[in-house]
């Protein structure tokens, strides 16, 4: 998965150094604008979490958001053959 983050231009370095990222650190991570970031937040693509009026957002959350963009969440059709 690291290596398909690092090819899409993903910072997987800067993803892997904390647990919970605010909305700067995950805008840079994901190499996104703040107007993307809102979106993905509206459409309920990413979810993010709010203390003392900041957001921040899970590791698993920015991940989950990068898989659901490219289709990652669902399995190839080649995995599924021999099962």
């Amino acid at each position: 998965m690291e290596q398909i983050l690092n090819t899409i231009g993903v910072d997987s370095d800067l993803l892997n150094t904390n647990p919970i990222h605010n909305r700067e650190t995950t805008m840079r991570i994901m190499g996104i604008s703040h107007t993307t970031l809102k979106k993905y937040e509206d459409e309920e693509i990413l979810q993010s979490s709010r203390f003392r009026r900041k957001k921040y957002y899970t590791k698993e959350a920015i991940v989950d958001c990068i898989k659901s963009n490219l289709n990652l969440s669902q399995k190839n059709v080649w995995e599924t053959m021999w099962e």
